[in-house]
């Protein structure tokens, strides 16, 4: 049951959000200049490694996150990349393209508030758990833009870090310089929680995602039974396996979960064997991530 509070925060949140948006006022974080000149290049259809290194070598986070994924356990045997051309050699454009996105998001997730560092770390454990899951189900599920799944995951709550954002924007012009505590942490949860989809699409718009993922990030709780085997179906799933994994901030109701994990895999095809492999670890696949 949501607090008085909360649902006037939430209200007011979401009315100056939806102001914003529609007088294009909302100054979103911007991914950083070397992701989305990187980007761009992508789709160059003439581009070479050579460029890309060029400009992805000016940033040492995204250089580091690069070389860390090309000598990840999915090249396992390999001899290790050792320079930037080689490891996006290695990638391929889908994989580089989503090593991207995730610097990305992963930045704004990482505030320089050490409130919203605190209260979003576990939103991005979930993200990564969903992301992880994702695309997995998905490879085993046969659909085939793997890559997609995995950043529609990590990007379905990625309007929660800019509603935080907001909230200590509003803060700060409540309390001034004092030190009191405007509201109680699980309040600031759960007002985030409520109102981060449309900020989500709208990031999604900014940084000219495919549908697939603006979809998954739409909406996460209804399943598409017309189109049974996609991405957002996919995201969906691993939405609701996460969150009965553990991996969540806030409240939900765990009936809910379930009966949408039931669905799940029953549209997906997924057996009881498939379910175990597939949550077998999860917690420890997401610490490996961050760490």
């Amino acid at each position: 049951m949501s607090s008085p509070v909360a649902d006037r925060l939430a209200q007011e949140a979401q009315t100056i959000l939806e102001k914003r948006i529609a007088e294009n006022q909302l100054n979103l974080p911007p991914p950083p200049a070397v992701v989305m000149k990187a980007m761009a290049l992508l789709r160059d259809p003439g581009f070479t490694a050579k460029d890309a290194a060029s400009l992805i070598e000016r940033d040492a986070v995204v250089a580091a996150r690069v070389l860390r994924a090309a000598n990840s356990v999915q090249h396992a045997g390999m001899e290790r990349a050792r320079s930037l051309p080689q490891a996006l050699t290695r990638l391929g454009i889908d994989r580089l393209r989503t090593v991207l996105v995730e610097t990305s998001a992963h930045r704004l997730f990482d505030s320089r508030d050490q409130r919203i560092v605190d209260a979003t770390k576990g939103l991005w454990e979930h993200s990564l758990g969903v992301a992880i899951l994702a695309r997995d189900v998905a490879a085993l599920c046969g659909v085939e833009e793997t890559e997609a799944a995995y950043l529609a995951g990590l990007l379905h709550d990625i309007g929660k870090p800019v509603v935080a954002w907001l909230l200590l924007e509003a803060e700060k012009s409540v309390v001034g310089t004092r030190t009191n505590v405007w509201i109680e942490p699980e309040v600031w949860i759960e007002v985030i929680n409520r109102v981060h989809r449309p900020v989500g699409v709208l990031l999604a718009a900014r940084w000219s995602l495919p549908d697939s993922v603006t979809g998954a990030i739409q909406d996460c709780n209804e399943y598409n039974g017309a189109e049974r085997l996609s991405v957002p179906n996919c995201v969906r799933f691993a939405n609701a396996l996460t969150k009965r994994e553990g991996l969540y901030v806030g409240k939900f109701d765990t009936s809910d979960i379930d009966a949408l994990v039931m669905i799940g895999r029953s549209l997906l095809g997924i057996d009881d064997q498939i379910l175990s492999r597939l949550s077998s670890g999860l917690g420890d696949r997401v610490r490996m991530l961050m760490s």
